[in-house]
């Protein structure tokens, strides 16, 4: 067998290498310590960091996040494409910090997105094209601006895919394979079908990582489609490749969309597109920059935050004016129908930005309105300046045979200097400002919450669009005292309420009541959330201003059981998904095998594998339950306030501390706003560390309890250096400051020698 030459190597990986190294200058603002100072960015860090608390609790794709919303929940997965924030999770899950694993889910998506469109690229217009394809993808502005400026994590990664998709609609209408008897062209070969499998991968991805783009992407992908026909004229095996690639895009992202469909008139997305688009269409006097650096949001007030780069408008003109030059010329033209494609994806994406386009925007209003932002058409500006920044060395006749060593020295030295304008123009200015988060901070819920009642928001959002519809309260006012809150009778007889199980998100109850009550979580309430009564169904319902998730039980000794999900719309995308896994998986068996594709057949086996555990676990397989420690005695009351019935305690993530939660069931409603607290004690009782505040980290005052609530409240204890090795007792109690600031602890029954309910104790800061 003939040996590759180290020349012929050299040659062969030339190209990703360029593009790889090319692409690291963009990466330099990830080196600073701690995150970037961004519109959403820090959103996405605690994202990342509750995906990863789901799956160590053995929820694989979590539609819940039981802690957002100041711990009332928010279903932020069953409406929000999720596979942008696996990267950072699993490297959380690996013991790296959130920030540090968002910073690094950031550069894969440079280092990706780069690959792909070189790959893109180079399949046309040779290696040249596809190292300038990725040199001008990476470092159009508004691709880093999502990343440095907007902080937009989701729709960034969905840069990778887009490329990919052309690239693999490209590769089906390329393929030579061979003709049927009769002499016509086959409808799929064996070869076409593996870029068509891969088609459909790259549009499932780009559906689960970007729900938006994914929009923008459909009629982009079609009119390129049509560029594909019109320049190779095999119809009949495109369209089939494409119909194959869209059809099972769809069904490995139904576990998405069709609960996005089914569900989203629940919450804050029901409410509609507004006309707040309007604001952001940028006039056309600024839509382009003339400065000669790109400057990152320069003053515009907001309607054009991201103008395009004087560069973009030189790369339009110069593509064009090549391409007219080469036709009176009469020189061949590579693929000049994608040329005239990415020319008129680059020109007319743009205009759809500006103010001029709005006779546009007002009948597609239904539809367009939900982008939000007009710029986030840029992302198909983005995919046209690639398109162009590939053909440009082609045009420039750049190539293997040029007329003599010198033209084609020249030739590469004008594309050198094209890329290198490209790449420095938008990259001296991007704005890389520190912001300072702990891996403690990414980790626990305290500074979210913090952030959400600072600027009057709810759920690590702007728009609130994952807030239940059934709440009534104001988002400015969840995490406040209510206002005109007043003492109701307690409930009587005392009922005894224990947690026999606890889940990610699902509790059950053991409730022994001498009177029907009703229950409560301190969850929003959504259709999701189901009840059994001792195994038997039991309805919930939204009560209260907080809409909270509600559930009558009648007198006698009770087991009830709550759960978020699954829901019917969850269970049949999983089995769309499924089935549409084993028909690519039949299908990439049959190509890898007369292909001698390996790695084909192997994911042949690994996707419908993939697809069948997180059904499975959806149904609660694998997923973690625990019993929360019972006070001594089994419960105890505060007063006529609560009862304290269970605890959990775990170290904390991030720093020497220890995280305890309280669980409270409300008695009644109270016009009073208490303090809650918990004690770590050492060997002589002394207390060594104690947190003590409004329940539920300080955004759940008493006065929003209602009664029957189940209100988890989570202290940290921070642990004192040089805390030897030991049992250490807890203690937990509530207390109301009078007028004078004391505090007055209300009294604990059963009584307690110390007035503390006596939690039991952890070894060595563990529970």
């Amino acid at each position: 067998m003939e040996r590759t030459q180290p020349d012929e190597r050299t040659r062969t990986h030339w190209g990703p290498l360029a593009a790889l190294v090319f692409t690291l200058p963009a990466l330099w603002p990830l080196l600073r310590a701690g995150f970037l100072v961004t519109d959403d960015g820090r959103f996405h860090v605690y994202r990342i960091a509750a995906l990863a608390d789901a799956w160590q609790h053995g929820v694989l794709y979590p539609r819940l996040f039981p802690d957002f919303g100041f711990g009332y929940g928010q279903a932020v997965l069953n409406y929000y494409a999720p596979l942008s924030y696996a990267p950072g999770a699993l490297l959380s899950t690996a013991g790296i910090s959130p920030v540090w694993a968002a910073k690094a889910t950031i550069a894969l998506g440079f280092v990706l997105a780069a690959l792909a469109a070189y790959g893109f690229g180079r399949t046309i217009w040779g290696a040249w094209g596809g190292v300038l394809a990725a040199v001008a993808y990476t470092y159009f502005p508004y691709h880093l601006a999502d990343a440095y400026v907007r902080g937009a994590i989701p729709e960034f990664m969905a840069f990778i895919w887009l490329p990919l998709i052309l690239w693999a609609t490209t590769s089906i209408a390329t393929h030579r394979g061979p003709s049927a008897p009769n002499g016509t062209p086959n409808r799929v070969t064996n070869g076409a079908m593996i870029p068509a499998l891969g088609a459909a991968l790259a549009w499932a991805g780009l559906v689960l990582t970007h729900n938006l783009t994914a929009l923008l992407m459909i009629p982009a992908a079609a009119l390129y489609v049509v560029a594909l026909g019109l320049w190779m004229g095999r119809w009949r095996s495109l369209l089939s490749g494409v119909f194959v690639s869209l059809a099972l895009g769809a069904l490995l992202s139904a576990p998405l969309w069709l609960p996005f469909f089914a569900e989203s008139g629940q919450v804050g997305i029901a409410l509609g597109p507004s006309q707040g688009y309007r604001e952001h269409l940028a006039p056309l006097r600024d839509a382009v920059q003339s400065s000669a650096l790109y400057r990152y949001r320069d003053a515009s007030g907001g309607a054009a935050d991201h103008p395009l780069p004087w560069t973009t408008v030189a790369l339009i003109a110069l593509v064009a004016g090549l391409t007219a030059w080469r036709m009176v010329k009469k020189l061949p033209i590579r693929a000049s129908w994608l040329i005239s494609y990415f020319l008129l994806l680059t020109v007319g994406s743009a205009f759809m930005a500006t103010a001029p386009s709005l006779p546009l925007w007002i009948p597609l209003e239904p539809l367009l309105a939900h982008l939000q932002y007009p710029w986030r058409f840029l992302s198909l500006t983005g995919v046209g300046v690639m398109g162009l920044a590939a053909a440009t060395p082609a045009l420039l006749g750049l190539s293997a045979d040029a007329p003599n060593p010198s033209a084609l020295r020249l030739r590469q030295g004008l594309v050198a200097l094209v890329g290198t304008i490209l790449l420095v123009q938008p990259l001296l200015n991007v704005p890389a400002t520190p912001l300072s988060i702990t891996t403690a901070e990414a980790w626990a819920p305290d500074r979210m919450w913090r952030e959400d009642a600072e600027a009057g928001q709810v759920g690590a959002t702007w728009t609130g669009e994952f807030l239940p519809l059934t709440v009534t309260e104001q988002r400015w006012a969840l995490s406040r005292p209510r206002d005109g809150a007043t003492d109701s009778p307690a409930l009587a007889p005392l009922p005894t309420v224990q947690i026999p199980e606890r889940g990610y998100d699902s509790v059950a109850l053991a409730i022994t009541a001498g009177a029907p009550l009703s229950v409560r979580l301190h969850q929003f309430h959504l259709p999701a959330w189901r009840a059994t009564l001792n195994g038997a169904p039991l309805p919930t319902y939204p009560d209260g201003a907080l809409g909270l998730v509600t559930a009558d039980i009648p007198a006698g000794a009770q087991r009830v059981a709550f759960q978020f999900g699954p829901t019917l719309s969850w269970r049949i995308g999983w089995v769309l998904c499924l089935i549409g896994a084993l028909i690519w998986a039949t299908l990439a068996w049959r190509a890898g095998r007369a292909g001698r594709t390996r790695w084909l057949r192997m994911a042949a086996v690994g996707l419908p594998l993939l697809v069948l555990i997180l059904a499975l676990n959806s149904e609660g397989l694998g997923q973690r339950r625990w019993t929360p420690t019972q006070p001594a005695g089994g419960q105890a009351a505060l007063g006529d306030v609560a009862l304290l019935i269970g605890r959990d305690a775990a170290p904390a993530r991030g720093e020497r501390a220890l995280d305890v939660t309280l669980y409270w069931f409300a008695l009644r409603e109270t016009g009073t706003n208490y303090k809650s607290f918990v004690h770590l004690l050492g060997p002589d009782g002394q207390v060594i560390a104690q947190q003590d505040g409004d329940p539920g980290g300080g955004y759940t005052p008493t006065t929003r309890w209602m009664q029957g609530e189940i209100t988890p409240d989570q202290h940290r204890l921070l642990l004192p250096e040089g805390l030897p090795a030991g049992t250490y007792g807890l203690r937990a109690g509530m207390y109301a400051v009078d007028a004078s600031g004391a505090a007055v602890n209300l009294p604990v029954d059963p009584a307690t020698p110390d007035g503390r309910v006596d939690l039991g104790t952890v070894e060595d800061g563990s529970p």
